[in-house]
């Protein structure tokens, strides 16, 4: 059986300009919503590995959770991570959703 798509958002903020906010997409197979989440994450510290090892096309341990964009210079707030079921390219968050910066709020 054929798992259904998940659509993990995870906010992140730059290190060295801590007043800079956004969100990191990830999408992939898994069976339920905590399954995403941790498969998002897995992909993301393998792409991180692959880019420090300068390994071009490594891929994560978990099939088709590919990672883009993915830098360093951003931190990923795991603990707030969401997942949601994706439907199809057109249901990405998009437009994403304003994050004010703490400054804004």
């Amino acid at each position: 059986m054929t798992k259904p798509y998940f659509q993990v958002s995870v906010p992140t903020t730059h290190r060295e300009q801590p007043g800079r906010h956004g969100l990191h997409i990830f999408t992939g197979p898994a069976s339920t919503s905590e399954e995403a989440v941790r498969c998002a994450r897995e992909a993301c510290e393998a792409a991180l590995a692959a880019e420090q090892t300068a390994t071009d096309g490594a891929l994560p341990p978990v099939a088709r959770w590919r990672v883009r964009g993915v830098c360093r210079e951003w931190a990923m707030d795991w603990e707030a991570a969401t997942a949601a079921f994706w439907e199809s390219e057109g249901s990405l968050e998009y437009p994403f959703p304003v994050v004010r910066t703490r400054s804004e709020v």
